[in-house]
């Protein structure tokens, strides 16, 4: 009966709001960036990016270990090369059981990013260092255009099986938010962004020192 009745006014409340997926956008301190609990793979081009990164700034990633890029597997036995990760004890409620109480080594004690911090410091746009998977989650990219989250009784794109139920859905912002605002307004920044970038990942590939990076990132 308590799920029916929940069912119900779920229904009834995206009726009122359109279909519209509504969801309260990011907030990486109230949820101590649960979205990084398992690093994050990375397109063709962002490791290297990324080492360069390292390799130019230590003293800003002295805290990173010797391996912080890996190979690794995702729970649908998927593969690919990822940031590393270390353990870390999520205090928060609602942790969900099939993740791994781990997170990503470039993440900070106040549950930012390093290399978002990095942009920020040497005055680039944020994103210019930040894998694509990062600063789009928890938008997916379909058929060139951004798709927003699943609404409530559509799949997790990451959903494996019982052991493995999904990931977007599992994280403040992936989910549905009845008094939140349309995935649109929350996400316009991650939008405008990816708007605006003409090739993904953005600079990789390119043939570009980091310098010349650096500089046409500035703005």
């Amino acid at each position: 009966m308590v799920t029916t009745a929940l069912a119900q006014v779920m229904e009834e409340t995206l009726m009122e709001k359109g279909a519209q997926m509504m969801v309260k956008g990011c907030d990486p301190a109230g949820c101590q960036a649960l979205c990084c609990y398992d690093g994050v793979y990375l397109l063709p081009g962002e490791a290297e990016m990324i080492r360069a990164v390292v390799q130019r700034y230590p003293e800003h990633f002295r805290s990173l270990p010797a391996d912080f890029i890996v190979s690794g597997a995702w729970p649908d036995g998927t593969e690919g090369v990822k940031t590393a990760t270390r353990p870390f004890a999520f205090s928060i409620d609602g942790f969900p059981p099939h993740f791994n109480k781990t997170k990503c080594v470039f993440a900070t004690s106040d549950h930012m990013c390093l290399l978002q911090a990095l942009a920020v410091e040497l005055g680039v746009h944020k994103w210019t260092f930040k894998p694509t998977a990062c600063w789009l989650f928890p938008l997916t990219i379909q058929e060139g255009e951004l798709a927003p989250p699943p609404m409530p009784g559509e799949p997790d794109p990451d959903y494996v099986d019982a052991s493995y139920p999904g990931y977007v859905t599992f994280v403040p912002c992936g989910k549905f938010t009845p008094d939140g605002e349309p995935w649109q307004e929350a996400f316009a920044e991650e939008i405008a962004f990816f708007e605006t970038v003409d090739q993904l990942p953005l600079w990789a590939n390119r043939g570009l020192s980091l310098e010349e990076i650096i500089e046409r990132a500035k703005p």
